[in-house]
């Protein structure tokens, strides 16, 4: 099978590419539990620096801090930046040794039954410990930035309650209390904290209700824990930390646990992000009203797992240019219960540009997968996973004009969450390009899809974006598999896109294609899908019978019947001929028409963790 090259983008160019080629000239150790250690030491192995804020403001470019194992309470926030790929700033931790990075606080609590409040069942309080919140103090602060990012949803209490709760967040040996708005909240189950105005008390009830003596807590206490107060600082490179407990709000401002703060060349690899209250990372100009820098982007995401985040895992506002995100997990994100949020997903970037999103995995999602909102440009989104999204969908293209190319992907198991808000449309659907241009959905596999499997929608046809509205035109599905998927195909304009070469499996055909404009809108089976509107004239159906394991990323299936005549296609000027559907190895492909069960492990070469 003819295969498109990894790196190639859908202008047909390669992405520029580059990598920390640094030979450091000096080396700090940080080892906090050293019994030597100490900020007022030289930094070397015998006689470390005790914290990360000294190695910060010490480190000049070509140079490094090494960390040893320990838990670091303190946001990290470098001084300076490096001043090219041989001449960067790093912070890694020790080969083989447990560094964390902490927005929280230990504190064990004085709490007598709670008073002063109806209802409130068995409940503890206790007065908060102000000599640790410092000058910030997350329960006196809100989820919510800026009001008038949400206004749509101003109306909704249920909303309004969830945006409106303290940007706080309480553990007991490491399991998150969950926040409840009112104080009668309490009397319903164990496990919940409620904050008292002004922010300086909590109630509580712990899990399985437990006792609150000699309990030790840990309560978050600073918004951030990597991230700079200098704006655009570059070459950066942030490897092997596990960084949690951040009291992050809901973008926008984008202000993540690990922030660039709209730096560039940064390079973040190998590390855990875990426990952010809203934003994991945010690597872009963090508002699309920020003035974008001179030197933007060029930044390498990879190897990181980035789980348990409030709302968002990585975000990007503008500025997210010539990057590379590649061999992340983004899993178990959302629980802050707000998919209708905007800002929200495992990854929402806005106008990313010749930027690479592959070999990354999306798993037990309560938000969307990927979104990419207003003017992506030659980006290529190729051998992903996402599978089991809960709310929102796989991927979301808004309103992006110019060639984009989504290949070689594997969606798996997404579904339409109870009580989804409406105006989310494309819920529960794989690859959804609302008002979208110029997107080649390529070479995918599509399974258990609640939603539609490819949906070239026109949601927003009225909303006007760089002079102009979306066309929902030149949009191609070329290719594909589809295994135990209600609703397959979706065309905003018959006349406008296209889909052929695809492998649909038989299940549930009535109605599963459908032509949205001209109006009325028409669904169709697929010979009437063939015949009325000359559609998929190369695709097939045949029995397609398959089952993922989202933990392994093992995907199993068989065929039985005829096969689609694959349909070629151009990048660039470069034209591709390919013999299978699907991003299948052709050895396996080979066993699963024969008979056999092919067995792949997805994305290629991708090893769970």
């Amino acid at each position: 099978m003819q295969r498109i090259p990894d790196d190639l983008l859908p202008d047909g160019s390669r992405l520029k590419r580059w990598d920390d080629q640094t030979t450091y000239s000096r080396v700090y150790h940080v080892a906090k539990d050293h019994p030597s250690a100490s900020d007022e030491n030289p930094g070397t192995a015998d006689r470390p620096l005790a914290t990360l804020g000294r190695a910060a403001a010490l480190l000049l470019p070509g140079e490094k801090a090494v960390i040893h194992a320990g838990t670091y309470h303190e946001c990290v926030a470098p001084a300076r930046g490096g001043t090219a790929p041989d001449r960067m700033i790093a912070y890694e931790a020790a080969p083989g040794e447990r560094v964390v990075v902490t927005g929280g606080e230990f504190w064990t609590p004085a709490a007598r039954p709670s008073e002063g409040w109806s209802g409130t069942g068995p409940a503890w309080m206790a007065d908060l410990p102000e000599h640790l919140l410092g000058g910030f103090n997350p329960f006196q602060v809100r989820n919510i930035y800026d009001y008038i990012t949400y206004y749509g949803r101003l109306t909704d209490p249920d909303w309004m309650r969830r945006v409106m709760l303290r940007r706080a967040m309480v553990f007991l040996d490491g399991v998150r209390l969950k926040q409840v708005f009112y104080p009668g909240e309490l009397a319903a189950k164990d496990g919940v904290f409620w904050v008292e105005e002004p922010g300086l008390r909590i109630h509580f009830r712990l899990p399985g209700a437990r006792p609150p003596e000699g309990v030790t807590l840990e309560i978050s206490a600073r918004e951030q824990v990597f991230a700079p107060r200098e704006r655009n600082l570059g070459y950066i490179r942030v490897s092997g930390l596990i960084l949690r407990h951040a009291a992050t709000a809901l973008p926008v401002p984008q202000r993540g646990a690990l922030s660039t703060n709209r730096g560039h060349h940064w390079i973040i690899e190998d590390n855990t992000v875990e426990w952010s209250n809203a934003l994991g990372m945010d690597i872009g100009c963090q508002h699309w009203t920020g003035t974008v820098p001179a030197v933007v982007g060029s930044h390498i995401v990879r190897r990181n797992t980035v789980r348990t985040c409030g709302l968002c895992g990585l975000a990007g506002a503008g500025g997210v240019w010539d990057t590379l995100i590649e061999d992340n997990i983004f899993e178990d994100i959302g629980h802050l219960d707000l998919a209708a949020n905007a800002e929200g997903g495992g990854i929402k970037l806005h106008g990313p540009r010749n930027t690479l999103f592959r070999r990354n995995v999306f798993r037990r999602l309560h938000i969307g997968g990927m979104w990419l909102d207003c003017d992506a440009f030659n980006c290529r989104i190729t051998n992903n996973v996402f599978a089991e999204i809960y709310s929102g969908g796989g991927l979301y293209s808004e309103m992006n004009y110019d060639a984009n190319l989504v290949d070689n992907n594997l969606f798996w198991d997404l579904r339409i969450a109870e009580g989804q808000p409406k105006e989310l449309g494309g819920c529960g659907s794989a690859v959804y390009a609302d008002c979208n241009e110029k997107l080649l959905a390529v070479h995918n596999v599509f399974g258990r899809i609640e939603g539609d499997c490819i949906l070239f929608g026109l949601s927003q046809h009225d909303r006007r974006h760089r002079g102009r509205t979306g066309l929902c035109r030149a949009n191609v599905a070329l290719n594909n598999v589809t295994s135990c998927c209600g609703h397959r195909v979706h065309l905003g304009r018959r006349e406008e896109n296209r889909s052929d070469g695809n492998l649909f499996d038989k299940r549930h055909d009535d109605c599963s294609f459908y032509i949205g404009y001209p109006l009325p809108g028409n669904f169709q089976h697929f010979a009437g899908w063939r015949e009325y509107f000359g559609l998929d004239a190369h695709s097939v159906q045949a029995e397609v019978n398959a089952n993922f394991d989202v933990d392994t990323l093992t995907l199993r299936w068989t065929v039985k019947g005829s096969l689609p005549i694959c349909q070629p296609f151009r990048i660039g000027e470069i034209d591709f001929a390919p013999a299978i559907p699907g991003p299948f190895d052709p050895a396996e492909w080979n066993k699963s028409i024969a008979g056999q069960e092919g067995c792949q492990v997805f994305p290629n070469g991708f090893k769970a963790r």
